[in-house]
């Protein structure tokens, strides 16, 4: 039973007082197993019995059973954050693996890349998602390469290395170096790679505004990628990786589900995350930051004047500030890492996404 889809579930399927159970033991879920049900019921400011009648409404016996799944769930997490297998493990193969191996050794990506490629293990990411996150590892010279393949990948797919040199404003030996430095064999691999990433998603006998909705939400989506600072996305998954507790707040109704979203990824990893969308006790909460922390942000919306009070109240305390929303906005801080939003709905489904693999995977 994953424990936390069913307390999320039950912030909307159950009534009013077990709606707000639901909402305490997510926001407190860390603490749950090391509770006796009498200091449950206490914090929570109700009655064992309603504890009991609680959990069996979630899909549990009892509330004995509900704090043994709670306790399974983040042994769990905790077995999947372990160090990757010995050599000679079956599982050694799986590229997550192979990654963490090479982080043992001292041996840097790209060599990494050659191997993999050498066995038949060619990373399972897109040649365009890899040349993004490297791009603050490029030289000058590569990082213009990238940038023009990047602005224009069905030209790069198919230039001559001359043509891609002429544009990128280099010579064909730097594209040679970029090839190799992406992983690729030369510039055929890198060509065929490319043609790969940029080859449009067979659509079938989709109906034809389906179809233009798909490229509606394909063009966002590489919108959305180009915007965004790699280094300013491992940022802020390391600071949620680090941090004792998060917090995540919403600017509107129409950014609390991607909160409740984002806190229900972060459970299911393992970290504890509290949601808050009540302005009025946003600053209550800020007032108890500090050091150590880090306060998510949703502002697809403008954001009010007690978010942005809140906001500053808990730099002010220490805590570590990432805003997912607009660049320029009543938020915006230089000390706050900052991932634009060009569509607020699927944008923030993949900055989620991106935050929690660089979570997972580091």
């Amino acid at each position: 039973m994953d424990i936390v889809y069913q307390l999320v579930h039950g912030l909307s399927g159950l009534p009013a007082q077990e709606s707000r159970l639901a909402r305490f033991f997510l926001d407190n879920f860390a603490q749950i197993p090391e509770a006796t049900i009498e200091e449950l019921a206490a914090k929570a400011g109700v009655s064992p019995a309603t504890l009991q009648h609680f959990s069996r409404s979630i899909g549990c016996a009892d509330i004995n059973d509900f704090i043994g799944q709670v306790r399974h769930q983040q042994q769990e997490s905790r077995l999947n954050k372990t160090a990757a297998p010995m050599l000679g493990d079956a599982a050694w193969m799986d590229p997550h693996t192979l990654q963490q191996l090479a982080k043992n050794a001292g041996v840097g990506r790209d060599v990494l890349d050659r191997f993999s490629h050498s066995i038949g293990r060619d990373s399972s990411e897109d040649i365009l998602s890899l040349i993004r996150q490297r791009l603050q590892d490029f030289s000058q010279q590569e990082s213009r390469v990238a940038q023009t393949i990047l602005s224009d990948v069905g030209f790069a797919a198919s230039a001559t290395i001359e043509q891609l040199a002429t544009a990128a404003g280099v010579s064909p030996a730097t594209i040679t170096r970029f090839a190799r430095a992406a992983g690729c064999d030369d510039i055929r691999d890198l060509r065929m790679k490319l043609a790969q990433a940029s080859a449009p998603v067979t659509t079938g006998d989709m109906p034809g505004p389906w179809r233009e909705r798909l490229g509606q939400i394909q063009q966002s989506l590489n919108t959305q990628l180009s915007e965004l600072s790699p280094a300013a996305v491992e940022r802020a998954a390391s600071l949620l990786k680090q941090a004792r507790a998060v917090h995540i707040f919403s600017a509107s109704t129409a950014d609390s589900p991607f909160a409740s979203l984002l806190q229900y990824r972060l459970l299911t990893l393992g970290y504890p995350a509290n949601v808050c969308q009540d302005p009025a006790l946003m600053g209550i909460t800020a007032s108890m930051l500090g050091a150590g922390q880090v306060l998510v942000v949703f502002a697809g919306s403008p954001a009010g004047s007690a978010l942005v009070a809140a906001v500053h109240q808990a730099r002010w305390a220490g805590a570590e500030i990432v805003i997912i929303g607009q660049q320029e906005s009543a938020l915006s801080h230089q000390q706050n890492v900052t991932l634009p939003l060009n569509d607020p709905r699927y944008g923030s489904l993949l900055v989620i996404d991106l935050l929690c693999d660089g979570m997972a995977h580091r």
